[in-house]
């Protein structure tokens, strides 16, 4: 299904859905049971297949020997149902809270529950992501033993007030309740684990899950996306009517303007710290507690919610377009003020601080290393940028010289406006440089000069590469300055690239045997490396490596490497790919793929093509 024929669908359901409710749900279930009764049906066979053989080895062993040549299919059948279908689901990563530790957090939970009818979570994580949401997890994979984690970011608790916070728990738990019918929860859950199953499916799943999840998987996203989207909107009613609409409104901005807010103001300032210190002196988490946000003070604000309030509402997300859900509950899209403490102040307690130093341990762990390392090239920058300041003031730089002085200005400096005097003087002799007009058009921009859209035009029409990032840089400005008209030009600039990458993206993710084939012309220190890397891998028989011909981007290759066990090996598809990428240190951009029945045709046609073969055992 292509993503028009998809929008159509569900334009198509969401008004059955209105008119017809009934209906719709009824086709709903009817597809959901179709998909259980699909893999029931694949289960139910297989056992009998297992089942037969054993009785046939029992009771006529002579008859095992006659039919060796045959009599394997059905084992393999019944293994390859049985493999697909049992899939572990990891669980939600994150740090437990007891009720002990959190006793307000967890009031709250219980007061919002006995509003809201729903499942209890069993438990409840903080994490270090800016995020909120109710999640289930089946232990016994498609046969359920469902766990409920309501997952809670430290980062956007420090965000939000009190009863910002609790409008999101509101809106969290919403989604079980609020209205909503058992089934609608229900659906929620499946449509949750299908999507999980199907992505499994497609790596290691056989011929039979992938041709049915090929037909039932867009169909039955469809239909659940129109009660997925409709839930979104119950779980904001229930959360306004619950704690107010001002607050879940509230709640609704912070949501797309917290995480920016904190970036600007706490990690941006962090990491620049880099250039000077070994280690880090401030530790995150500890200074989003310390610090509460004033968002009518942050010079961003307006522009990041005039952004947020132009996205519309789209048939790839569930969730509705902020000016949509803030209409739905009567709001008007007004910056929230700041007053007292924070959620995470207020509902974690003492636990708040004592989480937030476990949180930062680990991150002051994880990142002793990079930050070592980059601190170190701070320093060679440093030491670089020194030098090319002292050979500039004995004559004039080379063309790479003068542009990589103006750039470490720009990185290194405190003011990043003081390169903006090397820029202007390097374009001056070297008029061609599009790295330098986007610069100069940068910089100028960020001193609110008009002039740096004409640069950045300039930049991208001399250099495809930066016609999406002046695209944006030059709609944030307009957009800042209420020039919403002005962005057109950049606006459609931005859309034709996209529209050539997404079609370039899609010339790739496909390799089939009626595509046209190149030989993969490396030399021969990297036939060596591939080489010697296959070898460590013991099952691997025979690979081969192509160039996919391509009409969009040519000079990007679309590599694509093939692997054929050797004929003593059982393999399971997705560890099979996992070690082929790791072992041979594969680029993400390089397509693999593992012999198997449905892409003989494909591997049949890249062994004919010249210079194809790298390495057999």
């Amino acid at each position: 299904m292509t993503e028009q024929q998809f929008e159509t669908l569900v334009q198509r359901l969401t008004e059955r859905a209105q008119r017809q409710p009934l209906r719709y749900r009824l086709e709903l279930l009817g597809l959901a049971a179709i998909g259980y009764v699909y893999v029931l049906v694949l289960v139910v066979i297989a056992l009998a297949f297992s089942i037969g053989i054993a009785v046939i080895c029992l009771l006529q062993p002579i008859l095992l020997v006659k039919l060796l040549k045959v009599v394997w299919l059905p084992v393999w059948f019944a293994w390859s149902v049985l493999s697909a279908l049992w899939i572990r689901f990891d669980p939600p990563q994150g740090r437990e809270l007891k009720p002990a530790e959190a006793p307000e957090l967890f009031a709250e939970i219980a007061r919002i529950r006995a509003a809201i009818p729903g499942p209890a979570p069993h438990h409840v994580l903080i994490t270090e992501d800016f995020n909120a949401a109710v999640t289930e997890h089946a232990r016994l994979g498609p046969l359920g033993w469902w766990r409920n984690y309501l997952i809670l970011g430290l980062p956007m608790m420090s965000a939000l007030s009190p009863d910002q916070f609790r409008a999101v728990l509101a809106h969290e738990f919403g989604h079980f309740g609020a209205g909503d019918s058992r089934m609608t929860g229900r659906i929620y859950r499946m449509r949750i684990l299908w999507g999980r199953l199907q992505g499994q499916f497609e790596q290691r799943g056989g011929f039979f899950f992938r041709r049915f999840f090929a037909w039932f998987g867009p169909k039955f996203n469809a239909y659940s996306f129109v009660m997925a989207r409709a839930q979104e909107y119950a779980a904001d009613a229930a959360s306004a009517r619950l704690v107010g609409a001002r607050p879940a409104a509230e709640a609704l901005m912070l949501a797309r303007l917290g995480s920016a807010y904190q970036q600007q103001q706490v990690w941006q300032p962090l990491w620049k710290r880099v250039r000077d210190e070994a280690q880090p002196s401030v530790l995150p988490n500890a200074q989003l507690l310390q610090a509460p946000p004033r968002y009518t003070e942050w010079g961003e604000a307006g522009s990041q919610l005039d952004r947020a309030l132009k996205v519309r509402t789209a048939w790839s997300d569930t969730h509705p377009a902020l000016v949509d859900r803030l209409a739905a509950i009567g709001q008007a899209p007004v910056l929230p003020t700041e007053s007292g403490p924070s959620a995470a102040t207020v509902f974690l307690g003492a636990s708040a601080e004592r989480i937030a130093r476990e949180f930062d341990e680990r991150w002051k762990a994880d990142i002793a290393e990079p930050w070592r390392d980059l601190h170190q090239r701070r320093q060679q920058e440093q030491q670089e940028l020194a030098d090319l300041d002292r050979a500039a003031a004995e004559q004039p730089l080379e063309c790479e010289a003068s542009y990589r002085r103006a750039s470490l200005t720009e990185l290194l400096h405190d003011d990043p406006a003081d390169a903006l005097p090397q820029v202007q003087q390097h374009l001056e002799r070297f008029p061609d440089d599009a790295g330098a007009m986007f610069m100069l058009g940068r910089r100028l921009l960020a001193r609110d000069d008009d002039a740096g859209l004409d640069w950045l035009t300039r930049a991208m029409q001399a250099d495809a590469e930066a016609i999406k990032p002046g695209a944006e840089l030059a709609w944030d400005y307009l957009m800042k300055h209420g020039r919403e008209a002005e962005t057109e030009p950049f606006v459609q600039a931005w859309r034709e690239r996209e529209a050539l990458e997404q079609q370039a993206m899609a010339e790739r993710a496909q390799f089939v045997a009626t595509d046209d084939y190149l030989g993969h012309a490396l030399d021969e220190a990297a036939l060596d490396t591939l080489r010697t890397a296959s070898r460590r891998l013991r099952w691997l028989g025979t690979v081969w490596l192509v160039r996919k011909k391509v009409t969009v981007f040519p000079d990007r290759p679309a590599w694509l490497l093939l692997a054929k066990p050797n004929w003593l090996s059982l393999i399971r598809q997705a560890t099979a790919l996992a070690e082929l990428r790791s072992t041979l240190a594969l680029d993400p951009s390089i397509t693999v793929a593992v012999y198997s029945s449905d892409l003989k045709a494909l591997f049949k046609k890249v062994r004919k093509v010249d210079g194809s073969l790298v390495y057999r055992a």
